[in-house]
């Protein structure tokens, strides 16, 4: 009981500093997930560390940066998108680091700087694309085109899924959904989660232009993608014997703990509004 009230409060006082800052201004938006892409990042190598893997965090952190600031600002129309190319020859600086840096697993260090940036990085940086509505449209002002709307349903849907998940998985929970990865989820979580979900996503589609019938398959793809993002993180804690990313948030854990759903989830909502051509 006192870990449910401590991961209540916790989800309450993380909303609310979110909401906050998607609504203030596209600025406050892109400074949160800036931050949390590298606190994301500096999870993620403090794990791979303890296997004696040395990759250069400030380089990878700083290419990180640069990728999403580009992706802010060529999504809100301010910048060509012809500026995505500098950022192929600059991913290459962690290959040239290695050559100096005479470290115990060169290659291996290159490696998971580059799995960082896929996994963190890209996702996160796509968000980006949820919240500008005409991202080839110059305008002189970046509220002009900024609303978040898009980008809070997709964490409704999470939050709700998330929480039914968990509500399910404690009271109804008996078999298994991935036992050798996550020993603690249910199907039966899973499916009440899954059903709370298509349900929230259904009262969406009342306040959006987009038809019930795709609200009711993005949510159902979205909780899928982030279902298979909770066990991907959970596979990498447990090859590297790590119970939490970190400690920042009581009876959450990590920024990765928290926030590894939609790691998956953003890649996925963005190609299929992207193919509604919404």
């Amino acid at each position: 009981m006192n870990n449910l009230i401590t991961r209540t409060l916790t989800s309450i006082a993380l909303v609310a500093i979110m909401l906050t800052c998607f609504f203030v201004s596209e600025y406050t938006f892109g400074v949160l997930f800036l931050v949390i892409m590298v606190g994301m990042l500096y999870e993620f190598f403090n794990i791979t560390e303890s296997l004696g893997f040395r990759p250069h965090r400030w380089i990878v952190s700083c290419i990180s940066c640069c990728i999403f600031i580009v992706s802010f600002l060529v999504s809100s129309g301010r910048l060509n998108p012809i500026w995505f190319f500098i950022l192929f020859p600059i991913l290459l600086i962690s290959f040239a680091h290695e050559l100096f840096a005479n470290k115990k697993f060169p290659l291996q260090n290159v490696a998971i700087g580059l799995v960082a940036m896929v996994y963190i990085t890209i996702p996160i940086s796509l968000s980006n694309y949820l919240v500008f509505t005409n991202p080839l449209k110059p305008t002189p002002h970046l509220t002009d085109n900024y609303s978040p709307n898009l980008f809070l349903a997709l964490m409704i849907i999470i939050w709700v899924y998330d929480s039914c998940a968990y509500l399910f998985g404690v009271s109804l929970g008996k078999h298994r959904l991935f036992e050798r990865i996550s020993p603690k989820k249910s199907w039966e979580g899973a499916i009440g989660g899954l059903i709370s979900a298509i349900i929230t996503a259904g009262v969406l589609s009342m306040y959006s232009e987009i038809p019930l019938l795709h609200w009711m398959i993005m949510g159902l793809c979205i909780v899928i993608a982030a279902t298979l993002g909770d066990l991907t993180e959970s596979m990498i804690k447990r090859q590297f014997g790590v119970k939490d990313s970190g400690k920042i948030f009581p009876g959450h854990g990590g920024l990765l703990d928290r926030f590894d759903s939609i790691l998956f989830a953003i890649p996925v909502y963005v190609c299929y509004l992207e193919l509604l051509g919404m």
